[in-house]
């Protein structure tokens, strides 16, 4: 074939492929609006909220730079942009968090002399999108360690999302707020050190009730923390496994700093990779997690192993504030829905496993739980893994986002439905010859970088909606068929899953091309930049040429 048919070959491929996506029907659920095109911030860390007003604020943080933008959903323009770098010396953000019409900025700074963190908060006025001044909360008694990381928005070095010393949490009524801390271990050896956590309470005017550090009843070989929140009376507790004795644990913190320990009437034997920890409106307490009756050791091609969380079901129950169990609900998924959209191979494994009580979906994470006016829950998962693969001629940390697992049941128990919902999606990290993620062609961390990959959960009135970025050619797929892989970093078209709330039924939306929104190009998107701007409402911020954000509206017709 010579140069001019070869020429000519692609500019065919190129016309069908344009004409086939142009024939894809847009979702008539969702009217979608451009904005006016603003400067772009660039920074790490990027938090938007809606003031319940017609307007939203965007918080932006990059090194000592804080931005801060106020932003009119009805005219769809930036209405102000005010940059601040008025901080303590070494200061890291926290958490950015509102509480009713309040927004606060949390942050900490290092003492390098003293060598302790001091933590902070510091109002955002809403009204005209500036910063008060800076409020001293309290003052550590020496270094605090890393408690977990946040989303991969804001970097570190090796790749991991922005390390988090001081984590938040709030009330069921969103009265109180609990701020939760790890001092640097005294001893080295897990069997020897008992963690020294510390406890702060405040308002919603970010006032405090009590607070202090407290030494845990178990050293940290015997105890695995599991979860954390405070109720609407400011006490704090903590949910943890004891590893000798096999049993749960509610640990309740009070104002005097001391610990009580309950045992909980819950199966030891189960494992948990993480819990949904609630206050319930009558003063009790919901726990709701998945659980597997073991770990999956997985072998690739190079002989190298990981380990995978082999999710049998759901465990959700309730208990008092001592730690009595009032009632318990577990929903074991079914090899119908686990077999769903695998192949036939994985299929026959699933059928022998399923036979020791075995078969489950790997590395399912929690994403959502919310509970309606009826006291009906609905919980969303979602499978996220990473594994080593050779990409080209470089082993990488190549991070998997794949099917959901939707399910909702009654305040009695009663399971209303489970759905399984076809989903993949892939991005390529860092460098993994040395055994650590050190961010390479997209970024790394751990847990998996999300980046243009993951979900994010909205409720509509008698739906919820699961928006996700998808390979174009998944536009028009049925729901019963298996999708092709999307890339993370190759367009897409901006996807949501339906969910009718009595019935479960299914619906696919396609929104729109973010190659093409109205003739503008999204770049740079992130799944993470979609939030709730007002009711029917969501936003999403995205990149484009000439150094510019703008801001996508997307508003239910229904």
């Amino acid at each position: 074939m010579n140069m001019k048919n070869i020429k000519l070959t692609l500019l065919v491929l190129l016309l069908f492929q344009t004409v086939t996506f142009a024939q894809v029907k847009l979702s008539k659920d969702f009217n979608v609006t451009l904005g006016t095109p603003y400067q772009v911030v660039d920074a790490g860390s990027k938090e938007y909220f809606s003031d319940g007003k017609g307007y939203t604020i965007s918080v932006k943080t990059k090194g000592k730079e804080v931005t801060i933008q106020r932003y009119d959903i009805l005219s769809m323009k930036e209405l102000s942009n005010k940059m601040y770098e008025d901080f303590p010396p070494y200061n890291k953000v926290q958490k950015v968090l509102q509480v009713g019409d309040k927004l606060f900025y949390v942050f900490s700074s290092f003492d390098k002399k003293g060598k302790k963190e001091d933590l902070y908060s510091r109002e955002v006025n809403m009204k005209d999108g500036t910063f008060e001044n800076p409020k001293l909360l309290f003052s550590t008694a020496k270094e605090v360690t890393v408690s977990s990381y946040g989303d991969v928005a804001a970097m570190s070095m090796f790749g991991l999302g922005a390390p988090i010393r001081f984590e938040v949490h709030k009330s069921y009524d969103n009265s109180k707020i609990l701020i939760r801390y790890r001092l640097k271990p005294e001893e080295k050896s897990d069997a020897i050190n008992k963690d020294i956590l510390g406890f702060y309470v405040f308002n919603t005017k970010m006032e405090k009730q009590w607070g202090g550090e407290v030494k845990m009843p178990y050293t940290e070989k015997v105890m695995n923390n599991l979860a954390y929140g405070v109720n609407k009376d400011g006490k704090a507790y903590m949910l943890a496994y004891i590893n000798a004795s096999k049993q749960f644990e509610l640990i309740n913190i009070g104002s005097d700093l001391k610990t009580k320990p309950n045992k909980i009437d819950i199966d030891g034997k189960l494992v948990f990779q993480q819990f949904n920890l609630v206050e319930t409106e009558d003063g009790n307490m919901n726990c709701i997690g998945y659980y597997a009756n073991g770990m999956d050791v997985m072998y690739n091609w190079n002989g190298g192993g990981v380990t995978s969380f082999n999710t049998n079901g759901i465990l959700s129950f309730k208990m008092d504030q001592n730690g009595k169990v009032l009632h318990k609900y577990d929903f074991e998924f079914p090899i119908d829905l686990i077999n769903q959209y695998e192949s036939k191979r994985t299929k026959e494994k699933n059928e022998k496993r399923e036979g020791a009580g075995k078969a489950g979906i790997n590395d399912l994470k929690l994403i959502d739980v919310s509970v309606d006016a009826t006291g009906s829950t609905t919980i969303v998962g979602e499978q996220q893994y990473t594994r080593k693969e050779m990409v080209g001629t470089e082993m990488k940390y190549v991070f998997y986002f794949g099917d959901l697992v939707a399910t909702k049941f009654d305040k009695s128990g009663k399971l209303l439905w489970m759905k399984k919902l076809p989903k993949t999606q892939s991005g390529v990290g860092g460098d993994a010859s040395s055994g650590m993620i050190i961010g390479g062609s997209g970024t790394a961390t751990i847990p998996p970088a999300k980046r243009g990959m993951s979900v994010k959960y909205m409720k509509g009135k008698d739906a919820s909606y699961i928006l996700f970025l998808d390979n174009v050619k998944n536009a028009d797929l049925g729901i019963d068929e298996v999708p092709e892989r999307h890339k993370d970093g190759r367009g897409g078209f901006l996807t949501a899953y339906k969910l009718d709330d009595a019935t479960g039924a299914i619906e696919k939306h396609s929104i729109f091309d973010i190659t093409d929104i109205q003739g503008t190009e999204a770049f740079q998107f992130k799944t993470s930049r979609i939030f709730e701007a007002a009711d029917k409402v969501f936003i999403l911020e995205v990149y484009i040429k000439g150094k510019q954000d703008t801001m996508i509206k997307m508003q239910l017709a229904k």
